[in-house]
């Protein structure tokens, strides 16, 4: 198998270089380390791919929101035209 850098694997997978050495320190990915010109570098599998769950909107909390924002302005308004008469 090949193994890419840290710097090639997160340009290879859109990710932060910060996040690629998270990656391999976590040993969530496959890596191997070599000694390059006297420094110790970590190398990761080319092939290895962790899957990144991103959470899905919730269009209904969404819509609860907007609606409670509404309902908030409205009592707000309501407030201040009380406020006047005094």
């Amino acid at each position: 198998m090949a193994f890419i850098s840290i710097k090639e694997y997160a340009l290879k997978n859109k990710i932060s270089i910060f996040n690629a050495m998270k990656l391999a320190n976590s040993g969530k990915v496959e890596t191997v380390k070599k000694v390059i010109n006297g420094k110790e570098q970590i190398f990761i599998k080319d092939d290895a791919k962790i899957s990144i769950v991103k959470e899905p909107k919730d269009e209904e909390s969404i819509k609860e929101l907007i609606s409670e924002i509404e309902k908030l302005k409205q009592r707000v308004e309501e407030l201040e035209k009380k406020l006047e008469y005094k």
